[in-house]
Order: structure tokens, then sequence, then C-alpha cells
């Protein structure tokens, strides 16, 4: 049988419509979601309304001239499907209490303990890095320190011995939070004075992947290229057994003093600082 034109010419109405209204907007800020055109005449009676959606809510923003800076971060993340954050509470609470909260709810996002650190080098000129935060080290008076790891020829080594201040600043895209983490870092190999620090070094060695370990028996970091590098496979022996870490693997922990929080939901923002008792105070700011 010869099917019925109608449901074409309808198509092309569509189209047409939809060209005219973003052909005074700028292309680059449109998303066309859906045209639902039904080309049967039943099933485009039994369909809902036809409907067509020309831009996201960041479309919006920017026709209007807003959305500029990271205070709109958290709009978008949340209009394209991202964390749909519950109200939140505006109580000032310990900084460790919130990370903790804050770390949970985005454990599972890949790359979500990837954090940023800055050092200072001995000319003065900071420098920073992605490095992987891998856990809390706490020793017995009850204070906590940001485990990572380096390797011992890497040059904020060289920073640390000379300066060991240094910032990290760890931002959480699901939630919208951004922590700014003021203090010293600490760097512990196999001939550090602390035996609790250096049984932690060792464990970390072993909780690394087999990758990971491989990168510590690479050539010196920083020179010019010498070809593919040659480790043991996995950090391991012809036999399988993982290989005592080298001198090159480092424990870096970093002993915060300052911390300065803001959520970008609602612009709240609070200040952490070490007292010297060892008490930590929190007070809420004007972001």
């Amino acid at each position: 049988p010869t099917r019925n034109p109608a449901p074409w010419t309808l198509m092309r109405s569509a189209i047409l419509r939809a060209s005219q209204t973003i052909s005074s907007t700028p292309r680059h800020i449109l998303r066309i979601k859906r045209i639902n055109v039904h080309l049967h005449p039943v099933a485009r009676a039994q369909a809902p309304v036809q409907r067509v959606s020309l831009c996201t809510a960041r479309a919006k923003a920017s026709m209007s001239g807003q959305g500029d800076g990271l205070s709109d971060a958290s709009k978008i993340a949340t209009d394209e499907g991202g964390y749909k954050p519950e109200i939140p509470s505006q109580e000032v609470i310990s900084w460790f209490d919130r990370h903790s909260t804050s770390s949970a709810r985005t454990r599972k996002v890949r790359g979500g303990n990837y954090v940023q650190i800055a050092t200072v080098a001995p000319d003065g000129s900071p420098t920073c890095r992605t490095v992987v935060f891998r856990g809390w080290v706490e020793t017995e008076d009850g204070q906590k320190a940001l485990k990572m790891i380096t390797d011992v020829r890497s040059e904020k080594v060289v920073h640390v011995a000379a300066n060991p201040a240094c910032e990290m600043v760890w931002w959480i895209a699901k939630t919208s939070e951004q922590y700014r983490i003021q203090g010293d870092l600490q760097l512990i190999g196999n001939d550090h004075d602390n035996k609790e620090l250096v049984a932690q070094r060792k464990q970390q060695w072993g909780n690394l992947s087999d990758a990971a370990r491989e990168q510590f028996f690479w050539e010196s970091p920083g020179v010019p290229f010498s070809g593919a590098p040659s480790p043991p496979k996995g950090g391991r022996n012809e036999d399988g057994e993982l290989i005592p870490a080298p001198d090159t693997f480092l424990l870096m922990l970093l002993w915060p003093k300052k911390v300065k929080y803001l959520r970008l939901t609602d612009n709240f923002a609070q200040n952490d600082h070490l007292t010297e008792s060892g008490a930590w105070v929190s007070s809420r700011v004007n972001p």
C-alpha cells in the first residue's frame, strides 16, 4: 500500500519551526533535545504532543549574560543530570566531619581522590601538580595527616627540604565543594626515625597497583629521555613476590594547619585553624 505523505509534511514543518526559532540564537549554546515526529497516523494519534526543547539551562544563562565564574559550576552540574544535593545545612562543624561526608558521597567517582598540591621552590616561585589522596594517618594524640606518595627524585622533595609549607586544593565536583588545606609536608623513607610511619610506608607500598609500583624503578624524572624503562613487572620478583619498596619510594604526609571551605550550592564558607593546644577552631566567614 502507498504510505500517506502527510507525516513527511509534518516532519518538514516541525524542522522549519525549530530552524526559525534558533536562527537568532548563537548555535554553540543551543542543544536540540528532541523532535518527536510519529510517521504513522495511528501512532501519532496515541502519542503525546510533539515537543521541541531548544536549549538547556546553561544556554539560557549564557543568553541572559549570567553564569560567568566558578559559582555557576554547581548549577550546570545539576541542570545536566549531576548530583542534586539536599538542602545543605549551614551549621558550622569540624572540617574533618564535613570532609568525611563529602568524600563518602563521591567515593565511587573516578578521579574523586585526585587533588592539587602546591609547594614553594627554593627561588620562591610556586609550583603545583596533581597527586592521589590515599587516606589518613592518625597519631596517638588524635592528629591527622593526609596521605600521599612521591618519588625521592621529584622536584617537590627539594622544595620540601627547603620549605615544607604547602597548600592542597580539593575540588569535589559532584557536591560543588572546595577545600583549601594549608599545612606542612613530611616525607617518610625507610630510614625515618618514626617506626610507626615507616610501617605505614611499607603498608602503602603493598597497597599500590602493580603499575604504580613500577614507576619507582623508572629512570630519574625530568632528565632527557633515555628510552622506555624496563622495571620489574609489577614491582615483583621472578616468583611473583613483592619486591621491598626501593629507596625512591616515599610516603608523603600533609599535616594541616588551616582549612578554607567553600560550598557553591549556597555560597557557604567556613575557615578552620589549628590552635597551639592542638584543637581545631571553626568559624563561618563571608564567601
